[in-house]
């Protein structure tokens, strides 16, 4: 038998030993006690009815029929005149008839019938009074009265238990992680709240694999990086022993240099994982895009005096919603990007477009290759087998970019641009329009 058949089963049982155990008890204790106490008002109504009926009749003795019907009405019973006779009373009766105690009336002990004799002839005969009704139901339904008190109680009883229960349930749920995420400002049903804590749950571990998957990948990557750096640190120490002072001086600058690189890499792995924690919240205020994109160029500007940079403002004095810190790093990112890969010419364009803003860099350099624009993104990508890491940086860049368009709730596209080279097109919600993050 399953275990969900079990509790009910058992409820069955127990209420059917309870009901058992309260019909013995009546039985045996209450039943007695209810017949003495019914017993015992009947005779005694049954006096009162006597006493009504003696002072009824000898109060109207010229009018006995006219009499019985009246006194037949308040007491709710037939009173009928009858000759006094062998074929109407028994003997015994006759006898107590003929006592001079009579005429305050003889109650029949068995039959429970009312006599009073008005004269040697005639005998008033009040049939049996009726037991009130209260004590009628009380007499005939008692076990069931009580059956149905003692198990809309005992019912009552086991849902206050389950309430309980459930109440003591429901805040264990509360304190389960994840309902923090649940909308409780509303009257819910605790179904209802399950149902979203079980969507917040598969959510986090949805992210919680992502995150698995990324530090997998972080960690390759990591180790790839690392053996460039290290490699040159080993080797410098290697010749070191053997160099003259100006070859070791050189050798301990390309030690510097190389645990510099090692400590750029270690920064944008940690400012990525930041970026790629969902639970890492932004900084929103309302930004003007164009002099933020003028004080990017004016940082990068200066590392690639060969190119060209040119804003072009089609927006006019637009603003997004957004982390100032992180839009700034993205637009460094991509200025970056298009200066290592232009030839001469990089020209930057922001565009209004219904609700939104578009920001368009381009460059004149070799483009993405056909086929490989989806991996761009990607952590420690580098399309271009001929640049050094020295001059590639450490592969994170349009990966930290992406992630920051996609806290913002944008868009980031890659297409081929007019000037030759590759075209990058950032989509973000206007100041005023809602953004969303990750």
């Amino acid at each position: 038998m399953r275990p969900s058949l079990l509790q009910p089963l058992w409820l069955a049982l127990w209420l059917l030993a309870i009901n058992f155990l309260v019909f013995l008890l009546l039985t045996t204790t209450v039943r007695p006690w209810l017949d003495d106490y019914i017993a015992a008002h009947y005779e005694a109504r049954l006096q009162e009815a006597r006493k009504v009926m003696s002072r009824y009749f000898s109060s109207h003795a010229e009018d006995w029929e006219s009499t019985a019907r009246a006194l037949g009405e308040r007491l709710g019973a037939r009173c009928n005149i009858v000759p006094a006779n062998r074929h109407n009373f028994s003997e015994a009766v006759l006898a107590r008839l003929r006592q001079a105690s009579a005429k305050q009336g003889v109650i029949d002990p068995v039959k429970h019938f009312i006599y009073v004799p008005l004269d040697g002839k005639q005998v008033a005969v009040l049939d049996p009074p009726p037991h009130p009704a209260w004590l009628l139901m009380l007499d005939r339904d008692l076990h069931w009265l009580v059956a149905l008190g003692v198990n809309v109680l005992l019912v009552y009883l086991y849902l206050r238990y389950r309430e309980r229960r459930w109440s003591r349930l429901e805040e264990e749920i509360r304190k389960l992680p994840g309902m923090d995420e649940v909308d409780s400002g509303e009257e819910k049903d605790l179904l209802d709240q399950i149902r979203r804590l079980r969507e917040v749950l598969a959510r986090r571990q949805r992210e919680h694999g992502s995150l698995m998957l990324l530090q997998r990948d972080l960690l390759h990557g990591v180790a790839h990086e690392f053996r460039s750096p290290m490699a040159r640190i080993q080797f410098a120490l290697e010749m070191t022993e053997d160099a003259d002072e100006n070859e070791q001086a050189e050798l301990r600058e390309g030690m510097r240099q190389a645990l510099s690189d090692l400590d750029k890499l270690v920064q944008e792995l940690l400012y990525y994982a930041r970026l790629k924690d969902s639970r890492s919240e932004l900084r929103i205020s309302s930004l003007t895009l164009e002099p933020l994109l003028t004080s990017c160029l004016e940082q990068v500007s200066p590392f690639y005096p060969d190119v060209a940079f040119r804003l072009i403002d089609q927006a006019g004095d637009v603003q997004v919603q957004g982390d100032e810190r992180l839009i700034k790093r993205m637009l460094l990112n991509l200025l970056r990007n298009a200066g290592r890969f232009a030839r001469s010419r990089c020209e930057i364009s922001l565009l209004l477009e219904q609700d939104h803003v578009l920001i368009r860099i381009e460059d004149d350099g070799v483009g993405i290759p056909p086929g490989k624009v989806s991996r761009i993104f990607e952590p420690f990508t580098r399309l271009d087998p001929s640049r050094s890491r020295d001059s590639g940086g450490c592969g994170l860049g349009l990966a930290i970019v992406a992630s920051i368009v996609r806290k913002h709730g944008g868009k980031i596209e890659v297409r081929d641009s007019d000037l030759g080279g590759a075209c990058f097109e950032i989509i973000l919600d206007a100041a005023g329009h809602s953004t969303s993050t990750e």
